[in-house]
């Protein structure tokens, strides 16, 4: 039977295109659904644990492969014994209560002879208790004088406060920072805590004295502000944040709050948070005005408009940004059911490859920044060449809507940014130190939700700012906040208070017996 085409009727071609079409499509579809199931039930680790770095060449074998990734040469692998974990000696630091134990005075005696024992040691066996907080009036009982002349009356003079007439204290004021913007309490929960307590402290109240305290502390910013633009690597990051109540906008609208840090190998590290309504270059222009240097970041376009108007500013990508996305792709392959994967796929050739880059960065931290510098030219820049080649190499093989064909695009938009880090052994290989500062404000942000009132949002700038910055100079946050609230009001106006700043302080100096004298 001969078959009758019409003009409308598709072709060969045509239909071979259209399988083609909805197979890609299909293939998208199930790396969507993969990748979904994973996100959901599979561990949220970005580790990349492949014996794919037990062979050195893997990417090499993989050039010399026509379409299909090459299966790997095996090694055998010495066992090893796994240490034992030791329990932790308890800090010398911490308050201590000697108790004697005594043996009863019947189990004094001999059971053999008779005799009395005689003592000659002892054991000791340290446990841990704790205490809950509490919370205690300070009444100020102020002498008042006078003369039998009538001339009048002097009174002893009140401990000048954080936030005058108000009953909070700087041990006070400090505990809600800490709760808040350290441990992530809302001020609801505090109000719940402090009426266990016996304390009834309204959080609208809390709410304001953060504000007020926030004003007190501002030049504290301001100095370590200046500080940071001085530095000549800087690391930032953004992550949005909903203000309720915001001039000429709607609470749907996003905010942002930005993130700014010294990178690992500058001394005195500072952090800061800057709240901003939004994310474009004009944000951290502003920020960072008189900066000079490198910048590392992830790869935002409003970084790259920010270099391209200042060429002064010279910016450094994130490895780990990169890395993110091969193991993103890595993941939505299916996995091979009825054994272990015995063959590299084309991410984890990826990945083998910057796991040897952090190897060396791992071996290298503790090495001067000149040794750093020689070691990632020799060692670093030949993995980086490698890396770079496999992706000009797979790019035009790969569909760029599924997950390894954008993450290849990624790093290919990244390459010259990423390949920066070798230029200087004062910057790191990814923006991983600003990740985890700004990660504070993302788990608070889970149970605060959003901020009230642009105030609120610029005082938890200032407030997470100077706690990260506590805690990155190696000062207990409560202690360092204590101390600096009950120093700042007997300053006078315009004074310095750059003594004060953390990375000026050690944790011995915070150590006050009275705030009030």
């Amino acid at each position: 039977m001969n078959t009758i085409t019409t003009p409308d009727s598709p072709t060969f071609e045509s239909l071979q295109l259209e399988i083609i079409q909805l197979k890609t499509k299909l293939a998208w579809y199930e790396e969507q659904f993969r990748l979904y199931q994973h996100k959901k039930f599979g561990s949220s680790s970005e580790r990349f644990e492949d014996q794919g770095l037990l062979f050195n060449e893997a990417e090499e074998l993989a050039e010399e492969a026509t379409e299909e990734e090459q299966e790997p040469e095996t090694q055998t692998i010495e066992a090893h014994q796994r240490k034992k974990p030791v329990r932790k000696t308890l800090s010398e630091d911490l308050p201590r209560d000697v108790v004697t134990l005594d043996v009863s005075e019947e189990e004094k005696q001999c059971d053999c002879c008779g005799k009395e024992l005689q003592a000659f040691g002892h054991e000791s066996s340290c446990k841990l208790d704790i205490v809950p907080a509490q919370v205690k009036v300070i009444e100020f009982q102020r002498l008042k004088y006078r003369c039998e002349c009538e001339s009048g009356v002097k009174t002893a003079p009140m401990p000048k406060l954080p936030i005058p007439k108000s009953i909070a204290t700087p041990g006070l004021l400090a505990w809600i920072i800490t709760s808040k913007y350290c441990d992530a309490l809302p001020l609801y929960r505090q109000e719940f805590i402090l009426k266990r307590m016996g304390v009834e402290i309204r959080r609208a109240s809390m709410a304001e004295w953060m504000i007020r305290v926030s004003v007190l502390l501002q030049p504290l910013y301001d100095t370590l502000q200046k500080m940071l633009v001085k530095q000549p690597c800087i690391q930032a990051d953004e992550t949005p944040l909903q203000v309720l109540n915001e001039p000429d906008r709607t609470p749907q609208n996003k905010s942002y709050m930005w993130l700014y840090r010294t990178t690992g190998q500058l001394g005195s590290p500072v952090v800061l948070y800057n709240y901003q309504s939004g994310r474009d270059h004009g944000r951290p222009q502003a920020f960072l005005s008189g900066f000079s240097g490198y910048l590392q970041c992830d790869g935002l376009p409003a970084y790259k408009t920010l270099s391209s108007k200042q060429p002064e500013i010279k910016l450094v990508g994130c490895l780990a940004h990169a890395r993110r996305k091969f193991k993103e792709a890595l993941d939505a392959i299916p996995k091979k059911k009825g054994g272990p994967q015995t063959k590299i796929s084309k991410p984890a050739q990826v990945l083998n490859m910057i796991q040897t880059l952090y190897a060396i960065e791992r071996r290298i931290k503790d090495k001067s920044v000149e040794e750093r510098f020689q070691i990632r030219q020799s060692e670093s820049r030949p993995v980086m060449d490698k890396l770079k080649k496999w992706l000009d190499r797979q790019q035009p093989k790969i569909a760029p809507k599924n997950k390894l064909g954008k993450a290849i695009t990624y790093a290919q938009n990244q390459w010259p940014y990423l390949m920066r880090y070798l230029d200087s052994g004062l910057l790191d290989i990814d923006n991983n130190a600003a990740e985890r500062a700004i990660k504070p404000f993302v788990i608070g942000r889970k149970n605060w939700l959003f901020a009230q009132c642009v105030d609120g949002a610029k005082a938890s700038a200032v407030l997470y700012s100077l706690i990260e910055t506590a805690k990155a100079n190696g000062l207990e946050p409560y202690a360092w906040f204590r101390y600096v609230l009950s120093k700042l009001p007997q300053l006078s106006k315009g004074s310095s208070v750059e003594h004060l700043l953390p990375m000026k302080l050690t944790q011995d100096d915070l150590k006050i017996a009275d705030w009030w004298k």
